[in-house]
């Protein structure tokens, strides 16, 4: 009886284990979407206002920042259940990204699936 009892504990750790790694490696790649598409969004500047200002104001350009973090988020290849959310003000890009993640032990005590997401903020700087 020990021994069933031992062998159910060690299946037990080794499936969150496996689900632990599982949600890690998901929380990783999202987070390295999410701060390459802030940053993309962060280097579309305002050229006409960084020229008008001859270097002394550096903006962000809404919609070339939307574009170019829209473009790091496709090439990426995320899931279509992935929800993504760009805000882009006059000085920085933030990036808000999540989606779930099934669990296949986990599933026993009833999480069959895991949400998980990542952030990540940039903005454009002077050198």
């Amino acid at each position: 009886m020990l021994l069933i009892g031992l062998l159910v504990l060690a299946v037990g750790f080794v499936g969150v284990a496996v689900d632990g790694a599982r949600l890690f490696t998901a929380r990783r790649d999202l987070s390295s979407v999410a701060d390459a598409a802030a940053l993309a969004g962060a280097s579309a500047l305002d050229e006409a206002a960084y020229r008008a200002s001859m270097g002394r104001e550096i903006r962000v350009d809404p919609e070339r920042a939307r574009a170019a973090a829209a473009t790091v988020i496709a090439e990426a290849g995320v899931t279509p259940d992935t929800q993504v959310d760009v805000a882009v003000d006059g000085s920085s890009v933030e990036v808000r990204i999540g989606r779930p993640v099934a669990t296949t032990f986990l599933r026993v005590v009833g999480l069959a699936e895991q949400h998980i997401g990542a952030h990540a903020r940039a903005a454009p700087r002077r050198l």
